[in-house]
C-alpha cells in the first residue's frame, strides 16, 4: 500500500483531516496504528466525540522515533519552525535585493556611456533577452567594457577584452611578483 492510501484509511478512521492525518503518519514513522491512537487521542484533546479505549497518551508511540511528543505540541513547533525559517529566507531575499539596487553596471568604452543599477540591467536582460544577449555579445567584441563597482566591491570587477598596446609581432615577457595587498597572492606584471 502506498502513503496515500494509508493516510486516506487514517482520515476515514479517525474522522482527522488529510493535512492532520499525514502529520500524524509522518510523525509516527508510517505506523498505522501509532498515528490512529495519536490522532484520536488528539480529537478526544478537542473536545470530539472520539475517544481512546486503550488509555493512550496522544503521543506517537512509535518504534522508531521514540520520542513521544504530543500531537499538538509537535504540530506548533513545525509550525513556529516554519515562520522562522520563512522570515531568515525573506531576509536574505531582501538583503540580496537591496545589494543588486545600490551596486552599478558601468558601461564604458572609449568614454563613460552610462551607469545602470544591476538589478535593472538584469531585468533589462530578462525582458529583452532575444536583443539584449546578443548585443551584449557583439558590444564585447567592439571594445565595449561592463564594470560592477558599488560599496559591495572592493575593487571593479571588469567584464571585457582589453585591447593589445603593442605590436603582434612582439612577445611579451612576464614576471611573478607578490602583490601589496595579498603577501600569498601574486600576480603578473608586464616587465
Amino acid at each position: 500500500m502506498d502513503d496515500f492510501e494509508n493516510v486516506s484509511k487514517l482520515v476515514n478512521q479517525t474522522g482527522a483531516s488529510y493535512e492532520e492525518a499525514r502529520y500524524a503518519y509522518e510523525a509516527c514513522g508510517k505506523d498505522m496504528l501509532s498515528a490512529a491512537i495519536m490522532l484520536e487521542k488528539a480529537h478526544s484533546k478537542d473536545g470530539a466525540q472520539y475517544s481512546t479505549s486503550s488509555g493512550a497518551k496522544g503521543s506517537c508511540e512509535s518504534r522508531d522515533s521514540g520520542s513521544g511528543m504530543d500531537y499538538h505540541e509537535a504540530w506548533n513547533k513545525a509550525r513556529s519552525s516554519f515562520r522562522r525559517n520563512s522570515r531568515a529566507a525573506a531576509g536574505c531575499a531582501g538583503d540580496f535585493f537591496r545589494k543588486l539596487s545600490r551596486n552599478y553596471v558601468k558601461v564604458t568604452g572609449s568614454r563613460e556611456y552610462f551607469n545602470i543599477p544591476i538589478i535593472a540591467a538584469a531585468a533589462i536582460i530578462l525582458l529583452f533577452w532575444s536583443i539584449a544577449v546578443p548585443a551584449f555579445i557583439i558590444s564585447l567584441f567592439c571594445g565595449i567594457n561592463y564594470t560592477f563597482t558599488g560599496p559591495d566591491f572592493s575593487k571593479d570587477f571588469v567584464f571585457g577584452f582589453e585591447r593589445s598596446r603593442q605590436s603582434s609581432y612582439e612577445s611579451a615577457q612576464y614576471t611573478y611578483t607578490q602583490s601589496a595587498e595579498n603577501a600569498d597572492n601574486g600576480f603578473f606584471t608586464k616587465k
